[in-house]
């Protein structure tokens, strides 16, 4: 009978175990194309009925089946007269300066929809006459992002020299869309004291050619292959290699001599790690530094207020006139306009370690974004 049952359409008496979570996906799924299914018919009947009607451009989301807005498909607003239906213009208030200010708090589009309904509610404005919906707000930003993109390439080329030089660093970085980290070579060029951003892309190795392509792909979008004499990268193989170095490769696809720079802040990172290396048995090839570390994991326990400068210890090497100097040097230095803030905290790190700072006017707590081994800055306990 078992056997039977089991030979029947839909197998009612199969031995298997059910899979929750695949019967709950299909079930999501199926209530998601019944809710397709019932908006479209809706939208159907609601157009087919109305004597006139504008209808709103559609876009669809890469997401579109996770997420389902409100603006998938147009919808009518009927007038206020009986008998009449017309639809209402949705109006545009999505400016550049708000889409400036939603990048800089870091909104997401599902919380720049929620702020922006929740605004026009309290201002008293009919919410129909907006979009806010999450796939109308992502598409209006995008287009912003694309529309300032274009802006800035365009004001960098009227105002670029016939010489630039182009700089690259290669850095892991999180991944924007899973939790692990990937390549990026951010591409700067610069001029005088101007530098300009024009790309950073994502690089699946970190061999010369692959880099040489994405610097050249760059090149091209900027319309600076004329005007690029001068590279300066980090002193790596993938970089500096004679034949298959980015540097070579970029030499060849140019067709002319190249002026090379090595970065000061990798040259200063050798120098640095050399000193480590005397002074210090705890460096290892890796940025983080294990010395520091445990410093910074035991920052807690230490109190601030009993710490010793070393001003007596530094006047066993040098007079006090000496070190008077030092600080009147690194007084006036802080009263310039620095390139880098890291700059300015390796001074006033200096000064409070020479017993400089006595109104304790600098850093109180000394937790500030250092320099590590890989030249970029992050917070660390010095």
């Amino acid at each position: 009978m078992s056997l039977q049952r089991q030979r029947e359409p839909g197998r009612p008496r199969h031995l298997c175990g059910v899979d929750k979570k695949l019967t709950d996906k299909e079930e999501r799924a199926r209530l998601r194309a019944v809710r397709e299914e019932n908006r479209r018919i809706k939208y159907v009947s609601a157009s087919t009925s109305s004597a006139s009607y504008e209808p709103l451009q559609e876009y669809s989301s890469s997401n579109s089946s996770e997420n389902m807005d409100s603006e998938d498909f147009p919808t009518l607003i009927e007038s206020s007269e009986p008998g009449t239906s017309k639809s209402v213009i949705r109006k545009d208030f999505i400016t550049p300066n708000l889409v400036v200010a939603l990048d800089r708090c870091q909104l997401s589009m599902r919380d720049s929809v929620f702020i922006l309904e929740a605004t026009n509610d309290a201002l008293g404005y009919n919410i129909d006459e907006f979009p806010v919906s999450k796939s109308s707000i992502e598409r209006i930003r995008t287009e912003k992002w694309k529309e300032r993109s274009e802006n800035i390439k365009i004001d960098f080329q009227n105002k670029v020299p016939d010489v630039v030089a182009l700089h690259s660093y290669g850095k892991l970085l999180l991944a924007l869309s899973a939790r692990k980290s990937e390549e990026r070579s951010p591409i700067i060029i610069s001029y005088g004291l101007k530098e300009q951003l024009i790309a950073v892309p994502r690089l699946d190795n970190s061999t010369g050619k692959e880099q040489a392509q994405a610097f050249w792909k760059a090149i091209l979008d900027w319309n600076l292959e004329n005007k690029v004499h001068i590279l300066c990268c980090d002193t790596t193989a993938s970089n500096t290699g004679r034949f298959n170095g980015a540097c070579a490769l970029l030499k060849q696809t140019f067709c002319r001599e190249m002026l090379f720079f090595a970065c000061r802040h990798h040259v200063h990172e050798l120098v640095l790690k050399a000193v480590f290396d005397v002074k210090i048995k705890h460096v290892t090839t890796s940025p983080d530094i294990p010395l520091f570390k445990k410093l910074k994991d035991n920052w807690k326990k230490i109190d601030l207020t009993k710490i010793k400068c070393y001003r007596e210890t530094m006047e066993l090497f040098r007079t006090v006139p000496e070190l008077e100097n030092l600080f009147d040097f690194y007084r006036a230095e802080l009263k310039n306009v620095m390139v880098r803030d890291n700059y300015r905290e390796l001074i006033e790190l200096s000064i409070v370690f020479l017993g400089g700072d006595e109104e304790k006017k600098l850093k109180s707590d000394l937790r500030v974004s250092c320099t590590k081994l890989d030249g970029w800055p992050k917070r660390f306990t010095p």
